[in-house]
């Protein structure tokens, strides 16, 4: 007997997985569907798959130019802004994953600003 997930309420969503990881989900169901479906169906579900590739590469590509556009006006602010703004992103992070990543750059951005002996 399969067992199902206990349903979600409306509204909520799951911490773990990124917008990016919902899109390859869905993007994932509709190749399976294809596969099952017949050639009359076949059209609109190949339209469907490249409409959400399309949105998927667009939100990639907002999301490189609005790093982008925060990235100029943190090079504009000052010390004690970039102190702030640094802990505001830290608390924003739902995931490990980001967590580790933030951690390797203050790595990375740490070992430039300290002067080589």
């Amino acid at each position: 007997m399969a067992t199902t997930a206990a349903p979600q309420k409306k509204g909520a969503r799951r911490q773990d997985k990124s917008p990016t990881d919902h899109l390859q989900g869905a993007l994932d169901e509709l190749t399976r569907a294809r596969d099952e479906a017949g050639d009359s169906i076949r059209a609109g579900i190949d339209t469907a798959i490249e409409r959400t590739r399309d949105a998927l590469k667009d939100a990639g590509s907002d999301a490189r130019g609005q790093a982008t556009e925060w990235q100029r006006t943190l090079e504009k602010a000052t010390d004690e802004l970039r102190h702030e703004l640094g802990i505001v992103a830290v608390r924003a992070q739902n995931s490990p994953e980001g967590l580790r990543a933030m951690s390797a750059e203050i790595r990375k951005r740490k070992a430039e600003l300290t002067p080589k002996p």
